[in-house]
């Protein structure tokens, strides 16, 4: 079993507002399919070509703990680039021996970004 997807709500017309944020996280914004999913949103691809994160137009917010979490290669350039491009960082405690922060896109969703060293990073 392996994670497909996650889906992150932003209000109506808010997609553009948030894709840069993602692709700093270096996601892969692709084309969505045209049947069976609404035409607001937006896909992208994280790098292990597996797995995406789904931008959905809708009323409403997200719950203050509710997050995904990625692993990363080098949690210091990537925080360093958030807090660069205006974006929150909140260093966390280290967790499975694994250092980690906590950030948001532009509408609040928040992103919790481990740095890969064990089994749960």
């Amino acid at each position: 079993m392996r994670l497909h997807h996650v889906n992150v709500v932003v209000p109506p017309g808010r997609t553009e507002h948030v894709a840069p944020f993602y692709a700093l996280l270096g996601l892969t914004r692709v084309e969505k399919p045209t049947e069976g999913v609404a035409e607001t949103g937006a896909w992208f691809d994280l790098p292990d070509g597996t797995t995406q994160v789904h931008v959905s137009e809708r009323d409403g917010h997200a719950h203050p703990q509710q997050h995904f979490g990625l692993a990363v290669d080098d949690l210091d350039a990537l925080a360093l680039a958030l807090q660069q491009a205006g974006h929150p960082w909140h260093p966390k405690p280290v967790l499975f021996g694994a250092r980690r922060g906590m950030t948001c896109d532009p509408e609040g969703n928040a992103v919790e970004l481990i740095e890969a060293l064990g089994p749960f990073a």
